[in-house]
């Protein structure tokens, strides 16, 4: 999912709006971590009844309209979730394969509602290093992984 996902967001959902069969779920982005966009919130945007396509055992391609995604994905105001997000259009996103690109975030562990566990990537944290030298002090600003570093030195 991380390669066909347009951008991937851990943050909090803050409203759900319904009209009719259409559900708009607005996420308060807390970080980004595919393709970071300059929106501090978004919105994805799903029905209650999905198109499906079959085919019989006659080789009939049949369609029908079923009812079952919104619990599927089952989003609630409050909620910490990772999703895997494609943009359908300027305004909004959907959740990349349903409810498998939906994680929920609790006690610091994304799970969906397969019961697939996904690891939390820690966030960069801006790190000074300091080298002394002959009576010059040089300092530097990096990005670094903060559970990286835990006590290290690291030379200039």
């Amino acid at each position: 999912m991380w390669r066909e996902s347009d951008t991937i967001v851990i943050g909090s959902v803050t409203s759900i709006t319904r009209e009719g069969d259409d559900h708009y779920v607005d996420v308060e982005v807390e970080r980004y971590l595919k393709n970071p966009l300059e929106a501090s919130s978004l919105v994805i945007h799903y029905s209650t009844y999905t198109l499906r396509e079959w085919v019989t055992s006659e080789g009939t391609i049949v369609y029908e309209w079923i009812e079952g995604i919104e619990h599927a994905l089952g989003f609630n105001v409050g909620e910490k979730v990772y999703v895997f997000l494609r943009q359908v259009t300027p305004d909004f996103f959907e959740v990349l394969g349903g409810s498998q690109g939906k994680f929920s975030i609790f006690d610091g562990v994304a799970m969906n509602s397969y019961g697939r566990r996904i690891s939390i990537p820690a966030p960069f944290s801006p790190i000074i290093m300091i080298e002394a030298g002959i009576g010059v002090a040089v300092l530097l600003s990096i990005w670094i992984k903060r559970d990286w570093l835990s006590e290290r030195i690291v030379g200039v």
